[in-house]
């Protein structure tokens, strides 16, 4: 008789640390502390419960005494439950010793739970001080970029008026100085725009997308690819419209017999130059060229196209500013 009850309370502490696991992984694990307390209470009749780390008291539930027992102090244990009153039974022994077999490993969740929540909470705080210094910056660039056009807008204004001869007739050397100061105090404001305007979405690394878009077709020439192979090539501009550019061109070139893809910079700073040379068999039709210009246009580049003696298609595209473009060899 004693047996069948032994065995049905090993039963129940089976059960109760399966629910008591289930509370924890769908509630948190400080819901399955709690659980795992009061399941303490329930199979032992004790009327407090308290979990300890050391002598730090986790979770309490019930009546608790203010102090903990000497005995228990001198131990040392890392982690340990204790009832109230003191379990006398062997079956409440045996349920006490059981749950603090089980209970470390809720203590373990429980601090990586607390030490993942802190982690979080570090993360929104550095996400909010850096929307708050982004938008700081936004706020000081814009300033920036209206004191810096606004003088250039004036000199632009009294050069234009005196190329056309508002202020009186001009020799020819002023007009090449004036000319000069148009030209420079135009591409001052080109600068200004590039350097000062809100940023544009840019692509990391143009060379897989040509990679991928060039890639070995069945029943097809192999196209032969030439890009830097030292360093990214980082481009203003969205990654669709740079995929729909290399998926364009490499269908523009699909029936010619070979087809040479370059990549490098170009002759002037701060450009790429990407040329797709196609021989023969290649026909670019309009269509074909226009998406291409319209792409080149968005992207802030330039397209150019040349059927004879072979086709060959140049564009010259923008860099990102915050990475330099290599000099031209």
């Amino acid at each position: 008789m004693g047996r069948r009850i032994e065995d049905d309370l090993d039963a129940r502490m089976e059960t109760t640390l399966t629910a008591v696991a289930e509370q924890a992984l769908r509630g948190g694990t400080r819901a399955g502390l709690e659980a795992l307390l009061k399941a303490s209470l329930r199979l032992t009749g004790a009327t407090g419960a308290a979990l300890y780390e050391g002598r730090l008291c986790v979770m309490k539930v019930g009546n608790v005494p203010a102090r903990r027992a000497q005995a228990t102090d001198k131990k040392k244990r890392p982690s340990v439950l204790e009832v109230w009153p003191a379990p006398l039974t062997t079956s409440q022994r045996s349920v006490v010793a059981r749950f603090s077999a089980f209970a470390p490993a809720l203590l373990a969740a429980h601090a990586r739970e607390v030490a993942q929540g802190a982690r979080q909470a570090r993360l929104l705080e550095a996400k909010l001080r850096l929307e708050r210094t982004v938008m700081a910056q936004d706020k000081r660039r814009s300033r920036a970029s209206h004191d810096l056009r606004t003088p250039l807008m004036v000199i632009k204004g009294y050069v234009d008026m005196m190329l056309k001869g508002t202020g009186g007739p001009l020799s020819a050397q002023a007009q090449r100085y004036l000319e000069r100061i148009a030209k420079v105090s135009a591409d001052q404001k080109d600068l200004i725009d590039r350097r000062l305007s809100p940023p544009v979405p840019g692509l990391e690394d143009l060379r897989p997308v040509l990679e991928h878009a060039f890639a070995p077709v069945k029943g097809r020439a192999t196209p032969t690819l030439t890009l830097p192979g030292e360093r990214t090539v980082p481009v203003r501009g969205t990654r669709a419209d740079w995929e729909l550019l290399a998926r364009t061109l490499a269908k523009g070139t699909a029936g010619a017999v070979a087809v040479d893809v370059h990549l490098g910079p170009a002759l002037e700073a701060s450009q790429w130059l990407l040329r797709v040379q196609a021989c023969p068999g290649a026909a670019l039709t309009a269509r074909t060229q226009a998406v291409l210009q319209q792409l080149a246009g968005r992207l802030g580049g330039t397209l150019a196209v040349a059927v004879e003696p072979r086709l060959e298609i140049t564009l010259l595209l923008p860099g990102d500013d915050a990475f330099p473009v290599p000099a031209h060899r």
